[in-house]
């Protein structure tokens, strides 16, 4: 097993830049998902890794070996798309074990190391079966097992769950992992979606624009996003930005916000005069009556989700979501909005980076 290594990576189309200057290394074993927004590059980037596209700039290593040139047949990844595509004249068994036929593996071995991946994917009933006979995650798991029992150096997933329903990505998420982790060999993983990235990665990264915007353990990138795009895109519902002034009061530098908010925050010192940006999560904000202290708010609407709701606010610093009591129903016009000064993050309001 080896490390995978992207080093100043590009890719142009023509006039565009669908990746600019991507640096980032996946570990022997680590599972490293690729999140952002469509068109921010992340499958353009993966497609590089297995060399269904071409680099413009930059190197591509698979430990010391550098394949930036080398055609897909000679890297020896797995690869699963969105689209499944098993060969719908074939049965379970023959779509598994195609890549060993391809390979010149005899047939009694080829069907030993089938029975054993379709044990591992809990579908070893299925095999006289055809893929139409299947439900879609039983097809899935029937595609995973095709990608793995060729025993690849690394695991290229693009988005391979986004067409099923949430109660079979819920049972297939653990699955991925486990079978990643006991295969042992890199992963990089390409989804939209934030709760296959949080649960299942060791490490996120974040693109935007073609660049990587961040790249940590899920925890780290929850709470200390590196920039308020991260912090917007990252989380459901997204950070809460609003605009404040530094200003010394009695007992040093304070946040003014809106027309009579005033916290205390450490770390300000140097900023004295100086516009900011402040990011909190709408869990660490809190409903209370009027007059109480806090922004002035007036109840909007309520998202109820069971477990929780997502209230939202107008205030003098702009709408507001916050996360509230699973009961909780805006009925009163007026609230107040306490802010965990503890958990704010500070950023440069011109460039979007985090400061503090």
């Amino acid at each position: 097993m080896v490390s995978i290594t992207l080093d100043g990576v590009t890719k142009e189309y023509g006039s565009l830049t669908a990746v600019d200057d991507l640096s980032l290394t996946i570990e022997d074993g680590e599972f490293v998902s690729l999140v952002g927004p469509s068109g921010c590059g992340k499958t353009t980037t993966l497609r590089m890794v297995a060399g269904l596209e071409t680099v413009t700039n930059g190197q591509i290593r698979f430990g010391d070996r550098t394949v930036t040139s080398a055609p897909v047949q000679q890297r020896g990844v797995a690869l699963l798309f969105q689209d499944i595509a098993l060969y719908p004249h074939m049965t379970v068994e023959e779509n598994i074990a195609y890549p060993l036929k391809l390979a010149g593996v005899n047939g009694s071995d080829r069907h030993e190391r089938v029975v054993e991946t379709a044990s591992l994917l809990q579908v070893e009933d299925q095999l006289e079966k055809y893929p139409g006979d299947l439900s879609g995650g039983q097809q899935q798991r029937v595609a995973l097992g095709r990608s793995i029992i060729r025993e690849p150096s690394l695991f290229l997933f693009d988005e391979p769950m986004s067409d099923l329903d949430a109660k079979l990505k819920h049972e297939l998420r653990p699955l991925f992992a486990e079978i990643t982790d006991q295969v042992g060999c890199p992963t990089l993983y390409v989804t939209h979606d934030q709760e296959e990235a949080m649960t299942m990665s060791d490490r996120i990264a974040v693109m935007n624009d073609g660049q990587l915007a961040q790249i940590d353990t899920p925890d780290e990138v929850y709470r200390r996003p590196d920039t308020q795009f991260v912090g917007e895109f990252v989380g459901r519902p997204a950070m809460e930005f609003f605009d404040v002034r530094i200003e010394n009061g009695a007992n040093g530098p304070e946040l003014l916000a809106g027309e009579n908010l005033t916290l205390a925050h450490n770390g300000l010192n140097g900023y004295d005069g100086d516009d900011l940006r402040v990011g909190i999560r709408p869990q660490h904000l809190r409903v209370t009556e009027r007059h109480s202290g806090g922004i002035p708010a007036t109840h909007v609407f309520d998202e109820t989700l069971g477990d929780r709701t997502h209230s939202l606010f107008e205030t003098p610093v702009g709408r507001v979501t916050v996360e509230t009591p699973p009961d909780f129903r805006g009925g009163q016009t007026d609230y107040s909005i306490e802010i965990d000064v503890e958990k704010l993050s500070l950023y440069d309001p011109s460039s979007g980076v985090r400061i503090g």
